[in-house]
């Protein structure tokens, strides 16, 4: 034991310091091996100070950023299912957070970090629309372009795109960065598209497209951007493309075999336009992928009754029912409701995952995947 004593006895101070760079690096190391999801990185920051202040210190968030390659997780779902008692956001397994969203804001869309609602007032004013991020709690409140307040706006689209990163769609963590409003409303054979910038702070002109099929209306759910064009659903079988940059249109049919069926509108791995389709008749699902011709190529059809946990229900003809209700702009994530539940389907893996949330979330409506990294507050 004195031998011991002895040796640790001649240990002096700055070889002590001269370990403490090793020792920061090894705990950085660690650190980068935990989950990206907000509720890792806050329990991490609670051990102790030290470790703190590696979970806030910016290079350390961009470094797990990159590790998980730029893409966010998902924290959880928003709804506009209101219900008094009914949370309107859900997280997903490991989160415990859960972001109240008032019942007069209807959520149009959610991207980057930050929720696009539409907040009606309870008085004759007009609404407003709100750019929210729950983890920060940042507001900020955008009047609604005045050649669009004569619209009903139950059928008013919208999407909130992030300017700070590149074309490829890795943007990291920016939300703090500029970022567009686009607004869509229209029925055939007319569109009309308003687009609303942060570094200006205001609304650029109403832009008109004439070109909806017939029959066609834009349908208010999300659409996807892959690089820099909007894509967003219309009835029938189309997608009405917007060019970011061009505020050019042009109208994609859906794949011949798809037509008049139910689809989701995806963005896929790569930067290319994806297209779910749901049969119902089948109860299968089929993933297209456009080309850079132009083509669309089909790449799989799945059972979805060969797949767990929907192999173990009836096969009864009306149960068989399927809907597609959402998609994760990142990690080639979809949600469908069936009549067993609501499921994350994982188009890589073909996985399904059940969702646990309030029954009033069975009703199958439109599901906004909310996915962001997150940086502990000092």
């Amino acid at each position: 034991m004195s031998d011991v004593v002895s040796l640790r006895n001649q240990t002096s101070p700055a070889e002590l310091d001269n370990d403490l760079p090793v020792l920061a690096d090894t705990r950085t190391e660690i650190l980068l091996r935990v989950p990206p999801q907000p509720h890792s990185l806050l329990r991490v920051s609670q051990v102790c100070r030290s470790w703190r202040r590696l979970a806030t210190d910016p290079s350390f968030l961009r470094s797990i950023r990159a590790r998980h390659n730029d893409t966010p997780p998902l924290v959880g779902v928003f709804h506009n299912n209101v219900y008094e008692g009914v949370q309107r956001f859900t997280p997903t397994a490991g989160e415990d957070r859960v972001f109240d969203c008032p019942a007069h804001w209807r959520v149009l869309d959610s991207r980057h970090g930050r929720v696009l609602c539409l907040a009606m007032a309870r008085d004759a004013a007009p609404p407003l629309l709100v750019v929210w991020d729950p983890l920060t709690r940042r507001c900020e409140q955008i009047q609604m372009p005045p050649d669009l307040t004569v619209y009903d706006y139950g059928k008013l689209s919208g999407a909130v795109v992030c300017r700070a990163g590149g074309g490829d769609g890795q943007h990291g963590d920016c939300r703090s960065g500029p970022f567009l409003v686009v607004l869509l409303i229209g029925r055939e054979p007319r569109a009309l598209v308003s687009v609303y910038t942060s570094k200006t702070g205001s609304w650029g002109e109403v832009i008109p497209f004439d070109g909806l099929p017939t029959w066609s209306d834009i349908v208010p759910t999300p659409g996807v951007v892959v690089k820099n064009t909007l894509y967003h659903p219309v009835s029938g079988c189309h997608i009405l493309a917007f060019d970011l940059e061009s505020k050019a249109f042009a109208m994609i049919p859906h794949p011949p075999e798809a037509e008049w069926m139910d689809v989701q509108v995806v963005r896929l791995d790569g930067g290319r336009l994806g297209l779910v389709v749901a049969d119902i008749f089948d109860f299968s699902l089929q993933l297209w992928a456009r080309e850079d011709a132009g083509d669309w190529v089909q790449h799989w059809t799945v059972q979805l009754d060969t797949l767990e946990p929907l192999k173990l229900q009836p096969r009864a003809g009306d149960l068989r029912d399927v809907k597609l209700i959402g998609a994760c702009d990142y990690g080639n994530v979809i949600f469908l409701w069936t009549r067993f539940g609501s499921f994350m389907f994982h188009l890589d893996t073909m996985e399904l995952e059940k969702l646990s949330y309030d029954s009033t979330m069975m009703l199958g409506g439109t599901l906004y995947p909310y996915e962001s990294f997150f940086a502990p507050s000092r």
